[in-house]
């Protein structure tokens, strides 16, 4: 055994015995011996975290994109009449606007409600609502989102939006607007298509439903002028230009729903919860009543689900979830097995006087090194790949006030590559800590014995 012992201790690199020229020299050349199978199955898996990893990260940041408005104190009323549209086309029941006015201020008397309003459009946040198309300004072109708000509605007060047009302060951006004639922009879209946020009093062109020239109806040219600029607001959960146009509307249709704003401390889920029997059976009037309420964060996550965003999101969850047990399983195996076998080893070490510290952080330090050059090896393979078919971007963006860090290629490339390193990392460290832990903790003659 002694024999043994000073054979297999003279091929080894004893860094703090007999001293060594450099101070990774040992673990550089521990690291290329009886690792390559390690290596290579690392490389895989860096390739495969990538893959999964990239759609996971871009639709996760627009996803969790800020609303830009107080979103957990915003309720939706709907409301529903006993009428049929008929009868009010044809003017049998004209009460029902004064009915609803007059549901809104019962609303309005609930301890627990600060503001509402009734919307002209679907609210911020339930989905899209309003119509999107073009708006321009002299030669410039931008796709935006157009929303309807009445004249004092007060609409940006219970959203809490924030004006950004100091003459024209969030409590009077719903009054004094002009029916079709005046709109208001947010931050992204005057940057988009002005280039500033100082553009209160400009001409904006849209499109509008009216009569064409030739006696019909059609979509037509319209100028409006800005009246203010808003912070920016989150319309739905794909929506990542941040362009939105608020148009000044002559009011609301009837069954129109009331957006309420809770007070400060009121919780929106406990604030359904408890009043949902009280609304549906006491708020009514002759032809109104409200037939269901729900949050605005349940309604964004509904709208996730709806659309194709939801169904791409779980699908790459689902992915990314498989990709990573497997990649656990795989490589913690595969290093449980590694470290095991250099169990001689580490007792040979400690007969030649390295300490238990010494040989423990010689193998994390062998781990890192492996894993550092395996997932730069793999990252350079993706790049060729990224670089002939692009990387994962299914949002398309018209305003090019909006750079997200996924936008710019060498960012998005660096953002993922910095995570599936850390990812791969950890796993390699866990797998490597736990059986290099225990070989440290057994006595030398164990460990040269069990060999």
């Amino acid at each position: 055994m002694a024999k043994q012992a000073s054979t297999t201790s003279s091929s080894l690199p004893l860094k703090g015995v007999g001293g060594s020229s450099s101070p990774f020299k040992g673990e550089l050349e521990r690291v290329g011996r009886g690792s390559t199978w390690l290596a290579l199955e690392l490389i895989l898996v860096t390739v495969a975290c990538w893959w999964a990893f990239d759609p996971v990260l871009v639709t996760g940041t627009v996803i969790g994109m800020r609303p830009g408005y107080d979103i957990d104190r915003i309720v939706k009323l709907n409301v529903a009449s006993t009428v049929t549209r008929l009868d009010v086309e044809q003017q049998q029941i004209t009460s029902l606007p004064d009915e609803e006015e007059h549901l809104l201020q019962k609303v309005l008397e609930l301890e627990d409600v600060e503001l509402a309003y009734r919307a002209s459009d679907n609210p911020l946040g339930y989905g899209i609502g309003g119509w999107s198309g073009y708006f321009y300004h002299d030669n410039d072109s931008l796709y935006g989102q157009r929303y309807s708000f009445a004249k004092e509605s007060r609409m940006f007060e219970v959203y809490g939006i924030q004006s950004l047009t100091p003459e024209v302060p969030t409590s009077e951006l719903s009054h004094d607007c002009e029916w079709n004639e005046t709109v208001i922009i947010t931050r992204s879209f005057a940057m988009g298509l002005f280039g500033t946020i100082d553009v209160a009093g400009r001409a904006l062109i849209g499109m509008d439903y009216g009569n064409l020239e030739d006696g019909g109806y059609g979509w037509i040219k319209k100028t409006y002028r800005i009246r203010a600029v808003v912070e920016d607001v989150h319309n739905h959960a794909w929506d990542r230009d941040l362009a939105t146009v608020f148009v000044c509307a002559e009011g609301p249709d009837t069954s129109a729903p009331i957006v309420v704003r809770l007070r400060e401390g009121v919780n929106a889920e406990h604030f359904v919860e408890s009043h949902r029997q009280q609304l549906q059976a006491e708020m009514m009037t002759e032809h109104c009543y409200i037939r269901d309420l729900q949050t605005a964060r349940d309604a964004f996550r509904d709208s996730i689900d709806r659309y194709r965003i939801g169904r791409q999101m779980r699908r790459n969850l689902l992915i990314a979830a498989f990709f990573s047990v497997n990649m656990a399983f795989g490589v913690l195996g595969t290093l449980l097995m590694y470290t095991r076998q250099r169990r001689e080893e580490a007792g040979v070490r400690r007969a030649f006087g390295a300490t238990r510290w010494n040989i423990f952080w010689g193998f994390i330090r062998e781990a890192w090194l492996l894993t550092t050059f395996s997932v730069a090896i793999g990252c350079a393979i993706y790049f060729q790949f990224a670089a002939s078919h692009g990387l994962f971007d299914n949002f398309t963006n018209a305003n090019p006030a909006v750079r997200l860090w996924f936008d710019d290629f060498g960012t998005h490339f660096l953002v993922v590559s910095l995570f599936v390193y850390i990812i791969i990392l950890c796993t390699v460290l866990v797998g490597t800590a736990i059986p290099a832990w225990h070989i440290c903790r057994s006595t030398i003659t164990e460990a040269i014995r069990e060999e």
